[in-house]
C-alpha cells in the first residue's frame, strides 16, 4: 500500500506493523522531516510472508542534489539509499548499521534520517534503543503469516476440531542444537514427556556474529582502509561485486576479454559483455561517498591495453572484506525488491 501525503494515513488493511509505521512517521513529523511517500506491505510468499515499509523524501526536501530513501524490513533492520533525482536511480544502498536493533526507537530512526537529509551521512554513533512495541509488533506479524497461510493464530483453538490449542516454540538456531530442538518439540506436542530442560545437553557458547567494526582503520594504500573497502563491496550492485571479487581471485589484474568471457556463462551472475561496462559504474558512485577524500579510485582500467586492475596493496585488504561479506550477506546490498 502507498499512502502520501497530504491526506489522512490511515492503517493499512491487515497491516500488523502498522502502528510502528506510525510510531516512525509520528517522530519524523516531529522532527519537522515528515516523508514525502510512505510505503507499507508485506513480500510475497517466496520471501516469507515478511512486513516491510519505506520512507522517502525527494529532492525537494533534501539538502543535497537527490533523494534519500529509508528501508525497513521486519527481519533485517533498517537500509538507506542516496538518489538521484529521479527517485528509482539508487547511487547507494547500503545497511544502516548505528540502527543496531532491526525494530529500532522511532527517534533514534528520526535522528538518523535528520543526519542523512542535512548531511548526506551516518551520525557518528550507534543507538541500541529497541522500540517498546517490538514485542508485539513480532507476535502480530506472525499471526498475520499464520492467517495468509490458512493457520490459526498462535495460542488459539484449532477450528478443525475444536479442542486442540495452538503450541508456541521459541528456538534459537545460534545457540540450541539440534537435539535441543527434537526435545522441546517432542514436550511441547506430549511425544516425549520425559525430554524437560535439565536433561538436555548444554548449548555451545554462543559466537558473536563478526561485524565492519572487527575491520581496521589503518591506511592501506591511497587512503583506504579495510572498512572502506568493505563499505564499497556492500554498497555496489551485486554485479559490479561479482567482478570485484573475480579480480581479487585471480590476483588483482584481468584483461576485459577475460572478465566478458567469466561473466558471460557464469552460472550464479551471468553479465551481458555489452552491460559490464555499465555495471562497473556502481563502483564509481560508491567510491565518491564511502572511499577517501582524494582522486585514488578501487578498480583502474587502461583503455590502451584493455585491463582492470586493482592495486596490490588493497588486495589482502579487499580480501578481509570479501570474508566479511560472506559471513554477513544480510550487510550486502541486494537485488531490488520485485514488491
Amino acid at each position: 500500500m502507498l499512502l502520501d501525503p497530504p491526506g489522512p494515513r490511515g492503517k493499512p488493511q491487515g497491516m500488523p506493523h502498522w502502528p510502528y509505521v506510525q510510531a516512525v512517521d509520528d517522530a519524523l513529523t516531529a522532527r519537522g522531516i515528515p516523508p514525502g511517500t510512505v510505503r507499507a506491505s508485506h513480500h510475497g510468499l517466496e520471501r516469507g510472508l515478511t512486513t516491510y515499509m519505506t520512507l522517502a523524501w525527494d529532492v525537494s526536501r533534501s539538502s543535497g542534489r537527490g533523494g534519500i530513501r529509508l528501508d525497513w524490513e521486519e527481519r533485517q533492520g533498517w537500509y538507506y539509499a542516496l538518489t538521484d533525482l529521479h527517485p528509482y536511480d539508487v547511487l547507494l544502498y547500503i545497511v544502516v548499521t548505528v540502527l543496531r536493533t532491526p525494530m529500532a526507537a522511532p527517534e533514534t530512526v528520526a535522528d538518523v534520517a535528520d543526519e542523512l537529509l542535512r548531511h548526506r551521512r551516518l551520525p557518528d554513533q550507534e543507538f541500541w534503543a529497541e522500540w517498546d512495541g517490538a514485542r508485539e509488533i513480532r507476535a502480530a506479524a506472525t499471526d498475520f503469516r499464520r492467517t495468509l497461510l490458512g493457520l490459526g493464530p498462535v495460542g488459539k483453538p484449532d477450528h478443525g476440531s475444536g479442542t486442540r490449542e495452538g503450541v508456541q516454540l521459541t528456538i534459537d538456531t545460534q545457540t540450541d542444537t539440534y537435539e535441543q530442538a527434537i526435545a522441546a518439540v517432542q514436550a511441547a506436542y506430549g511425544l516425549n514427556p520425559a525430554a524437560v530442560a535439565s536433561s538436555w545437553p548444554d548449548a555451545p557458547a554462543a559466537v558473536p556474529r563478526p561485524g565492519p567494526e572487527s575491520l581496521s582503520g589503518e591506511d592501506l594504500g591511497q587512503g583506504w582502509t579495510e572498512r572502506m573497502l568493505f563499505d564499497t563491496v556492500a554498497a555496489v550492485v551485486p554485479g559490479a561485486r561479482a567482478v570485484l571479487r573475480r579480480l581479487v581471485e585471480v590476483g588483482g589484474t584481468a584483461s576485459y576479454e577475460e572478465v566478458q568471457d567469466h561473466f558471460a556463462a557464469h552460472p550464479e551472475r551471468p553479465i551481458d559483455p555489452k552491460r559490464i561496462g555499465g555495471t562497473l559504474t556502481s563502483i564509481r558512485a560508491v567510491r565518491r561517498r564511502v572511499g577517501p577524500d582524494n582522486r585514488s579510485n578501487l578498480l583502474e582500467r587502461d583503455d590502451r591495453r584493455r585491463i582492470y586492475w586493482i592495486e596490490p596493496a588493497l588486495l589482502e585488504g579487499l580480501k578481509r572484506a570479501f570474508d566479511l561479506a560472506e559471513a554477513r550477506p544480510d550487510l550486502l546490498r541486494q537485488e531490488p525488491a520485485d514488491s
